[in-house]
């Protein structure tokens, strides 16, 4: 045996537990190494020492007391009325379903206050569904005559819901002319596809004025085209119409399309 495992069996063979064979491997052990009889000897030593303490003796009148305590909690049970069915079940009740009770009121009392505090908030989305629901109602309704060219006042009332963030073109201007002639048919004539992106700047009477290219066209005709298209009249609406600011800076998406076919 090695003298981890002779270690582990020193208390059973102090106190005489062990088998004849497991005893004669440990006694085997400890006639060759000193210190696993060193272990021995300090362990015997303590389990004399714990011999030689006395055993405390319960008092006397501990058994009486005890006797009379028990007594009197059973007179008290006797005299004392049984409970009723009622009593026991919410007895029984009580501690199981309360943390759940006071658990629940708070989550009512929580979500009270939430609908309280979002109240404003809901009446505002409200309003404005309302009227948005009336632009589009009187847009809807309204009958346009489609032998009339599309006024500036018709195009910028049809886009009434966005036209505060981006300003609405101008149906009669150079530019709308420009972007129209783009997406024109040309018969026996290849127009490659192009683009360009920049940003403009729109005033108040609905001119603009060229602040930055963003994405360049492969054809730089295009872009000197839509520079004289911004000279030529106003690009877009007046501001009134659109009830958008005065001034405001837009990017502006320019495409031009290859159609070949009139079938659309």
């Amino acid at each position: 045996m090695s003298c981890h495992e002779t270690n582990r069996s020193l208390s059973h063979y102090v106190d005489d537990e062990l088998s004849a064979a497991q005893r004669a491997l440990v006694e085997t052990h400890l006639d060759s190494c000193p210190v696993c009889r060193a272990e021995l000897a300090e362990l015997r030593t303590i389990r004399n020492s714990l011999r030689q303490f006395a055993r405390p003796i319960a008092p006397s009148s501990l058994v009486p007391a005890i006797n009379d305590a028990l007594m009197i909690e059973a007179a008290a049970r006797r005299q004392s009325p049984a409970p009723s069915l009622r009593e026991q079940l919410i007895n029984w009740i009580e501690p199981r379903l309360m943390p759940y009770s006071v658990g629940s009121l708070a989550s009512v009392i929580l979500f009270t206050a939430m609908l309280v505090g979002l109240r404003p908030h809901f009446i505002a989305l409200r309003e404005a569904a309302r009227q948005n629901d009336s632009v589009l109602v009187a847009e809807t309704n309204r009958i346009y005559d489609l032998t009339r060219p599309v006024t500036p006042e018709d195009f910028s009332a049809r886009r009434a819901p966005f036209a505060e963030q981006s300003p609405s073109l101008n149906p009669g201007g150079a530019l709308a002319t420009l972007t129209g002639h783009y997406a024109q048919p040309r018969i026996g004539q290849l127009q490659e596809g192009d683009d360009m992106i920049v940003v403009a700047d729109v005033f108040s009477n609905g001119a603009a004025s060229l602040a930055d290219v963003v994405q360049a066209p492969r054809d730089r005709q295009m872009l000197a085209d839509f520079e004289v298209a911004l000279r030529q009249s106003t690009a877009f609406v007046p501001a009134s119409l659109d009830r958008r600011p005065d001034t405001m800076r837009v990017v502006f998406t320019l495409q031009k399309v290859d159609v070949r076919d009139r079938s659309f």
